[in-house]
């Protein structure tokens, strides 16, 4: 059975000897006429020529009985229904005369009544009920009638409009109650190659008091002829039937294959954009493709527009570009590259990565692609310099600790040896003041040996300490070095500011900052010492002190302000330890303060540095714990 016979079955239809299909009574019963016999025949047709023939059997043997005739069809089956008529020796000229046979443009008539692609019933009927009155008005028989061919269903439906198809058969059903013809529908067999459209085609053949199909089926002359079709028609169906069934198979196959496929995809993705690593995908020139969302949030990129087609290397410190180049090149060659490197964000934080590098192969096993994974190790650095820097401090505090039990000996002599010039007779009062801050910087030297280079162990106790005191013994020993560079000094406190401190440490502190001031001074430049009372900023409740360190120097680059607190940083190499800011630091926020500095090179350069003391912290050991200042050096 073919799919044209099964849709014939599908719709309620049977079929008689002729090969005609009559229908079951099923949504036709209103397409009849009372009081006259009335035909609603559809017919499907494969080949055009058999069907142009059948249609002029049709019409003549109307015209040849003595009735009349009305051909809504097109143009060109028009022209081939006249030529076929007039070999057969029937005057078209004369029937039309006569309105026997009017001839009708089957787009044209549709026109006329569609409204907004859909069949307005009232238009139709004013439209087609005319020319069937002046077909009726011909007829001089009761044994005759009018017939009526009409090809516009076949328009709309060719044109997709299926249910403004059957609205018209429905419509020519109507026309039947007022008026008695018998309709013939024709549709070509292509229209009906959409099984999702069963529902309109068997509500289409319902309209219908009958079915003619198609001609490889119809125009069998004998009835064993016409069941050995039926058989055959069977047999294809059946064989068109299993094809698809495995058609259905291998789609089923290929959406399960697909869907396995997109959510492997999507598990991929989900692992790439969760994944704390940055992954890139580069073309075999090194050159950005892609770049995992974890990765933009790590590099800082807002923009992705602007970085495919950029190379990778680029961004990259310039001492790492070359491993990074090697790295590329090991992966183009089906290898593993891999290093460590810096890269620096447009925020300008500088985060280290450890670096592997793969290729990706396409079907034919050519590198095509190279996956770059990245992975951050700024934290591991850190806590790796943090290790080293660990060492250095425990390997400095064993060698300070050596210094102080080696020169023990000789400052407790040359301690002394001060003690008795002191206390000699007529020593003048300008001379003992001196070997009195002598006496003060020996003890400090003595302290500084004996409590490392760390946290000391300052024995001493907390006292109240005369701030302009202690500036002016500080810049005096720093005297000597300030008139070597033809230094300008200008000190500056209120004699009534007290603080309650460490001295010897407010003393290191002091002398820290005055020694790199000097040493960042051009020759004839100016040093200005300020101290005076304050709130704390961090908080504008607590009283103390601010002294004030400012120079007319070199100022610091901004990489050396990021780095002027880390141990061992220098940019004194011959002469520098890196150890002075980091000690002035410890020694501020151990006394419950903290520091400020800014900083600027070219027109007007220079550089301020901040301390902030509290005049006095209550609590134990007649100061307290430390007050923990957060960010305890900050940069203004």
């Amino acid at each position: 059975m073919d799919s044209q016979t099964r849709l014939y079955e599908d719709a309620g239809l049977y079929q008689d000897a002729a090969g005609t299909l009559h229908g079951s009574g099923r949504g036709v019963s209103h397409g009849f006429h009372a009081g006259h016999s009335h035909l609603h025949t559809v017919q499907f047709y494969e080949d055009d020529q058999v069907f142009v023939e059948g249609l002029s059997q049709y019409i003549g043997s109307a015209l040849g009985a003595g009735g009349a005739c009305v051909v809504i069809a097109t143009a060109a089956h028009r022209e081939r229904v006249a030529e076929r008529l007039t070999a057969w020796g029937i005057d078209l000229r004369i029937a039309a005369r006569s309105n026997r046979y009017i001839a009708l443009d089957a787009e044209e008539t549709l026109a006329q009544f569609m409204v907004g692609g859909w069949p307005n019933e009232q238009l139709f009927w004013n439209t087609i009920e005319p020319a069937l009155l002046r077909a009726q008005g011909m007829i001089r028989s009761k044994a005759t009638s009018v017939v009526v061919f009409g090809e516009m269903v076949a328009l709309l439906w060719a044109e997709g409009k299926r249910e403004a198809a059957v609205r018209l058969e429905q419509m020519w059903n109507d026309l039947a109650r007022r008026q008695p013809f018998s309709l013939r529908c024709a549709y070509p067999m292509g229209c009906f190659r959409n099984r999702a459209e069963d529902r309109l085609f068997r509500q289409m053949c319902g309209e219908h008091s009958a079915v003619v199909p198609a001609e490889s089926y119809t125009l069998l002359g004998s009835e064993d002829a016409r069941l050995r079709m039926v058989s055959s028609l069977q047999q294809k169906a059946q064989t068109l039937e299993a094809v698809v069934e495995e058609r259905e198979r291998e789609i089923a196959q290929r959406k399960r294959v697909e869907e396995r496929l997109r959510r492997s995809e999507e598990f991929a993705s989900t692992i790439v954009e969760n994944s704390l690593d940055c992954v890139y995908v580069l073309d075999l020139d090194g050159r950005i493709a892609y770049i995992s969302p974890p990765g933009q949030r790590a590099l800082e990129i807002g923009d992705m527009s602007q970085l495919p087609g950029r190379r990778w290397t680029d961004f990259w410190k310039e001492e790492d570009q070359g491993r990074a180049e090697a790295a590329l090149a090991a992966a183009r060659w089906g290898g593993t590259g891999g290093f460590q490197g810096d890269c620096a964000t447009p925020g300008g934080i500088l985060k280290s990565w450890d670096v592997r590098i793969t290729a990706a192969r396409g079907s034919d096993g050519e590198v095509e692609q190279l996956i770059v994974v990245a992975h951050d190790i700024t934290e591991l650095k850190r806590a790796q310099m943090a290790v080293i820097q660990s060492e250095k401090l425990a390997a400095a505090g064993r060698l300070a600790a050596t210094i102080a039990h080696e020169i023990n000996n000789p400052l407790e002599a040359v301690t002394n040896y001060i003690y008795l010039a002191k206390t000699s007779p007529g020593v003048p009062e300008e001379v003992c003041r001196q070997l009195e801050i002598a006496d003060q910087e020996l003890a400090r030297v003595a302290q500084i040996a004996q409590q490392t280079l760390g946290f000391y162990r300052d024995g001493s106790q907390y006292r109240w300490v005369d701030v302009a005191e202690v500036m002016r013994d500080v810049m005096t020993l720093y005297e000597r070095k300030a008139r070597y560079k033809r230094l300008e000094t200008e000190v500056s406190a209120d004699g009534e500011l007290k603080l309650y401190a460490r001295q010897g440490e407010l003393r290191q502190a002091l002398g820290n900052l005055i020694a790199n001031a000097i040493d960042a001074s051009r020759d004839g430049g100016k040093l200005w010492l300020r101290a005076q009372p304050t709130k704390n900023w961090t908080n504008g409740m607590e009283a103390g002190v601010r002294i004030t360190l400012a120079d007319n120097g070199s100022g610091m680059a901004p990489e050396v302000q990021r780095q002027i607190f880390v141990p061992f940083f220098t940019t004194k190499a011959d002469v520098g330890t890196g150890i002075g800011l980091w000690v002035t630091k410890n020694l501020i926020e151990k006394q419950g303060g903290y520091m400020r500095f800014r900083s600027r090179q070219g027109a007007g350069a220079g550089t301020v540095m901040s301390l902030f003391l509290p005049v006095k912290r209550e609590g134990g050991d007649g100061c307290g714990a430390a007050r923990q200042v957060k960010d305890g050096v900050k940069a203004d």
